[in-house]
């Protein structure tokens, strides 16, 4: 009985937790494991911690942008009230109205000419697909 006493303390101190302080595979292989999603943990965190940032910064910007078109519709249609009262001020409402309309029209095409103005036009080829490159003749 003695001897199988003394072999089981002797595999139990080349396990790694006996008095060698050797580190066994298995205790190293959940060490790293451990390590590793440790690692994967703070990464994806760090990622949507990133991703509700970007997000929350977008849509101030948008909130910023969509203020800003409102106040400058807002004084569009104050300047352009104002000219036409101005301009018009013994006609009657329908040709003020239609004055009104003229100028927004009038502000809206230019607008549309100022956008169309910085994009190149791609030409069509003969059988109607659009191709970014030029046909040779």
């Amino acid at each position: 009985m003695a001897l199988a006493e003394a072999h089981a303390t002797q595999g139990d101190s080349a396990g790694g937790h006996g008095a060698t302080g050797e580190p066994s595979v298995s205790s190293s292989f959940e060490h790293l494991v451990a390590g590793s999603q440790g690692v994967i943990t703070k990464r994806i965190d760090l990622a949507l911690l990133e991703g509700q940032e970007l997000l929350s910064r977008t849509l101030q910007r948008a909130a910023l942008a969509a203020f800003g078109m409102v106040l400058a519709a807002g004084a569009w249609f104050a300047v352009a009230a104002c000219l036409v009262l101005l301009v018009t001020p013994a006609a009657n409402p329908v040709l003020r109205l239609a004055a009104f309309g003229l100028l927004n029209a009038g502000g809206a095409l230019g607008l549309v000419a100022l956008a169309m103005r910085g994009r190149p036009q791609t030409p069509a080829r003969a059988n109607g697909n659009v191709s970014s490159t030029t046909e040779e003749p």
